[in-house]
């Protein structure tokens, strides 16, 4: 009698191994127990172990950017990856900022005219990176180089270009003709009485250029 109730143990014993081995292994067309494949579903840019050479789709754009003059405003936005984000800059030649609540957007300030990499790490710790880099300038020239002002209050539009914005303006004599804006790419000459003149341009370097009035 001891025999007979031994082996019917020793049945049930082993059956209750094998049910718990069967629920403690994941299989590949079985329920996730463990929650794995559900957890990489919601946090698509988290390094997977079982997946390594996966790519995070964060990216910046613009991917590069130039700078010309200290102060300049450049924004960068994210897209991509896992909100919320946060923005940094390598060096201290700029500083940037979020623009707004989950952070798509960073604000970066030029403290000096220099090179830079702006990066941004969303909330998976992914990160994209965009180029700072140095505008070089093209030689400052203004258009028309000459022109005519025959009548007193007679006007004459001038536009600069090259160089390294923003622009300053003025003219050779106060008297026989003004600027009627200092700033900007282009102003409006005015004649106020006789005689040759000239307008001048200066950009934030060394960059000037001139332009003749002829006014008889």
């Amino acid at each position: 009698m001891k025999i007979k109730w031994q082996l019917p143990a020793l049945i049930v014993s082993m059956g209750l191994v094998a049910m718990g081995l069967q629920s403690g292994c994941e299989g590949t067309s079985g329920p996730d127990t463990n929650g794995v494949d559900s957890y990489f579903a919601d946090h698509p840019y988290v390094s997977d172990p079982r997946n390594p050479t996966s790519p995070s789709d964060l990216t910046v754009t613009p991917s590069s950017a130039t700078v010309s003059y200290v102060g300049q405003v450049i924004t960068f936005t994210v897209k991509g990856g896992t909100p919320a984000y946060h923005w940094d800059v390598v060096n201290g030649n700029g500083r940037i900022r979020s623009a707004d609540g989950d952070g798509s957007q960073g604000i970066y300030n030029a403290d000096v005219v220099g090179a830079n990499s702006v990066v941004v790490f969303d909330a998976s710790g992914h990160s994209a990176i965009a180029a700072v880099t140095i505008f070089t300038a093209s030689s400052l020239t203004i258009s028309p180089t000459s022109a005519t002002a025959t009548n007193n209050t007679q006007r004459i539009v001038f536009t600069a270009s090259g160089g390294t914005p923003p622009y300053t303006w003025d003219t050779g004599d106060h008297s026989r003709g003004i600027v009627e804006t200092t700033t900007g790419s282009s102003v409006s000459y005015k004649r106020i009485s006789a005689g040759d003149n000239s307008v001048n341009v200066h950009d934030t370097g060394t960059g000037s250029a001139s332009a003749v009035v002829s006014q008889p």
